[in-house]
């Protein structure tokens, strides 16, 4: 299995949550097309603990993985996880998803005016606690997979009394203005 901030990385190259047997054949598909090297869904279900397995991954395929979300190699992908391991800011611009702990609240502001605070509850999905002047209520669920300044808040889905909403994008021409954890 990868890491939980590696596959974050991954899952935001890809575009998506990576969940069922079906995402791991397109992840495959996905990274041999960008790294323009074969890795077969069957190595991905391995690496995201879909299918067990005893032997462990070769450094070629860790490698690949690694250039995929954004490294040079698999080691630098290591270093950077030893220089974040207690940190949830990225050059006081990010929120690593991965490293929150379930409580955790943020503060986002976007424009025109909107303010939401989020509660981490697990598995890249937040609870709205507050929201000003957004069409996200009070008590939605949120999937999100990456905060950043400058960058839109995309709700990769977002959940209303149970019923499914899809999509949501904030900020789409300006980004996050503000984006801080809460202590």
């Amino acid at each position: 299995m990868i890491p939980e901030f590696i596959k974050s990385r991954i899952e935001i190259k890809f575009g998506k949550p990576v969940k069922y047997p079906k995402d791991c054949n397109a992840l495959a598909a996905h990274i041999s097309k960008h790294c323009n090297q074969t890795i077969s869904t069957s190595t991905i279900k391995r690496l995201y603990g879909m299918v067990n397995s005893v032997q462990q991954p070769r450094l070629f395929t860790l490698d690949l993985i690694a250039q995929y979300a954004g490294f040079n190699d698999w080691k630098s992908a290591l270093n950077e996880d030893v220089l974040n391991e207690n940190s949830f800011f990225e050059n006081n611009a990010q929120i690593i998803i991965a490293a929150l702990q379930e409580n955790s609240t943020i503060k986002i502001k976007y424009s025109p005016d909107r303010i939401i605070r989020l509660k981490y509850i697990g598995n890249n999905q937040f609870k709205v606690l507050e929201s000003t002047k957004s069409k996200l209520l009070e008590n939605d669920i949120l999937t999100i997979l990456r905060l950043e300044l400058a960058f839109p808040l995309v709700c990769e889905n977002v959940i209303r009394a149970e019923k499914e909403l899809g999509k949501f994008i904030g900020g789409e021409k300006e980004g996050i203005l503000y984006l801080a954890l809460e202590h």
